[in-house]
């Protein structure tokens, strides 16, 4: 101990000569005022210097947050595994690139980022287990959450080793025929789960189940303790939800069967009148494609648009591809759901009272342009100039009657035309293009319902 000691002492004198030598003052200084943003610095000669620290206002250091925590692209199944026969080839080799290390700075980085994370990023579920996967997240955060994407890749099981193929007819760009990536499934006896089969629209439903409200046990106990009233509905999954894309990969025609009959009961009934907007990619054209169509609208609200495109991607055993839609206008469609049964549209006397008691889509913002057409029987919608482009948007003039584009009605087997002029309209009892004579106006209401 005496040696160690005083090798101490010898390396505490050699320090001192060091410090003497650099006219550095060993002694201890006394300590600075204690200042906001400010920090001592003991310089050469002994004497104390305060450099003030940089302020940022809080408006910057909350961009700066936002900024970091925001990613240039979708998030893929968020809480779960990524599976890279599910993903695109730019999904699988760029990261997210958030800075999460910004939560673990500060109590009020960790507050306000979390917050920023979840309202201003966009999330793609692949499957409905990492959609009902989200439900761990707390439903503050849940709520900030008013977009989020379905990617459904129809999945087909067959117990005999065969080769299937997605045909040429799939998309018009597609060179060759694309090979299915098939299940292989025990043979049973029963007969039915025997033979090629397609778990495609049932994999829609188990999507729409999963926006259902989740279990958790502290809202539960809530809504039903004694102060509260029964009638309140537990919150779904994503309450604040405006819009919804759902693409369908691998869905050709002839090759799927109806839906399923909970389609209609979860699209119309526990789920519906919740969207703004919903778009549809790769939905097939044959008649099931056609009834898919026609349930989902049930998700809109009144006055909602329901934006139809032709299929987007393909899934191949190494993942999913994009396809070349660039300059095919004729895979784009859009069309307005329940147009006229809206509380604020007076001019239709003959509403279905029963249809207008939810409230509809919120108006456009911003003052559309001018046209001859615009009447009681046409709205003015924003819609998307691209698909992969959602912000940039036009507006576009629709019919309330058939919620089609004004450019694609037909009335008696006549497209409109400004220079057939205006009539008297049996609805509003005004004078304007595309008027409902008044014989026709009951008839037309049937027709719809």
């Amino acid at each position: 101990m005496r040696v160690k000691n005083r090798r101490l002492e010898e390396e505490n004198l050699a320090l001192k000569r060091l410090l003497r030598e650099n006219n550095i003052s060993w002694q201890p200084q006394p300590k600075a005022p204690v200042l906001a943003q400010a920090s001592a610095r003991v310089t050469r000669s002994g004497k104390t210097q305060l450099i003030t620290l940089p302020h940022l206002p809080v408006e910057t250091q909350l961009k700066i947050l936002e900024f970091a925590l925001l990613s240039p692209h979708p998030i893929v199944d968020p809480f779960c595994k990524s599976r890279p026969e599910r993903m695109l080839a730019h999904e699988k080799s760029k990261r997210p690139n958030i800075a999460i290390n910004f939560l673990v700075t500060c109590r009020a980085y960790h507050y306000e980022g979390t917050r920023m994370l979840w309202a201003n990023n966009t999330f793609v579920f692949t499957s409905p287990a990492s959609l009902k996967q989200f439900a761990e997240l707390d439903l503050s955060y849940r709520r900030k959450i008013k977009h989020v994407t379905f990617r459904i890749i129809a999945r087909f099981y067959d117990d005999v080793n065969r080769t299937h193929r997605l045909p040429r007819s799939y998309h018009s760009r597609l060179k060759n025929s694309v090979r299915l990536a098939i299940h292989r499934r025990p043979n049973e006896r029963t007969l039915a789960r025997r033979g090629f089969r397609a778990y495609a629209y049932s994999q829609l439903v188990d999507f729409l189940e999963a926006l259902l409200p989740p279990h958790d046990p502290q809202l539960a106990a809530h809504f039903t303790s004694a102060n509260t009233s029964h009638t309140t509905p537990y919150p779904r999954l994503l309450p604040s939800l405006e819009s919804l894309r759902i693409d369908f990969v691998n869905f050709s025609d002839d090759l799927l069967s109806y839906p399923p009959p909970q389609l209609h009961d979860l699209a119309s009934h526990q789920l519906g009148c919740m969207l703004n907007e919903l778009t549809l990619t790769g939905v097939p054209t044959d008649e099931c494609g056609l009834r898919v169509n026609t349930e989902l609208s049930g998700l809109l609200k009144h006055e909602g648009l329901l934006i139809d495109h032709g299929p987007i991607m393909v899934a191949m055993r190494s993942g999913v591809r994009l396809l070349n839609n660039e300059g095919d206008q004729d895979f784009y469609s859009a069309r307005v759901v329940r147009a006229m049964y809206t509380p604020h549209n007076n001019h239709f006397p003959h509403q279905r009272h029963d249809l207008i008691d939810l409230p509809p889509a919120p108006p456009e913002e911003g003052d559309p342009p001018f046209s001859a057409f615009h009447s009681c029987r046409t709205i003015w919608k924003k819609v998307p100039v691209k698909l992969e482009k959602s912000d940039e948007r036009r507006w576009e003039l629709f019919d309330r009657v058939s919620g089609l584009s004004w450019h694609d009605v037909e009335i008696d087997g006549t497209m409109l035309d400004e220079d057939a002029g205006p009539t008297e309209c049996g609805n509003c009892g005004e004078t304007h293009l595309g008027a409902i004579p008044p014989d026709e106006l009951m008839d037309l209401y049937d027709d719809n319902f």
